[in-house]
């Protein structure tokens, strides 16, 4: 059986993950921790086999006094969470980003298509 970690308990995303691995309990399970405190900083992550990283704000906002807050959020926690993986010896790590990273005029993604944030929230999810 395969311990699958969700970051953010109450994530649209991770929650319809969870749904859909939910279709296979003999060969996943999840569990879903909040980082709006300190607490996950203390916790054991060992016994699991991913970690898939949903946590971070995401709604595009120009309002500049929100930017050090996006980039704290978006990058620095992110960027925390990917280091307590891996000192706990967690083999797999997801980061679950934001179309916005390609910026916000692409109306095609492609395999080929570069990253060019428009804006401060693209930049820190990229």
């Amino acid at each position: 059986m395969k311990k699958i970690l969700i970051t953010r308990k109450n994530s649209y995303i991770g929650n319809k993950l969870d749904e859909w691995l939910s279709q296979w309990p003999e060969e996943y399970d999840v569990e879903k921790v909040s980082l709006r405190s300190d607490n996950w900083e203390v916790e054991n992550w060992s016994d699991y086999h991913s970690i898939v990283h949903v946590a971070g704000i995401a709604h595009n906002s120009s309002d500049k006094s929100l930017e050090s807050l996006y980039y704290e959020v978006n990058l620095d926690l992110s960027v925390q969470v990917a280091k307590k993986a891996k000192s706990d010896g967690v083999p797999h790590f997801v980061y679950m980003s934001s179309i916005i990273v390609f910026g916000t005029k692409e109306a095609v993604i492609t395999k080929e298509t570069l990253p060019n944030p428009d804006n401060f929230y693209g930049d820190s999810k990229l």
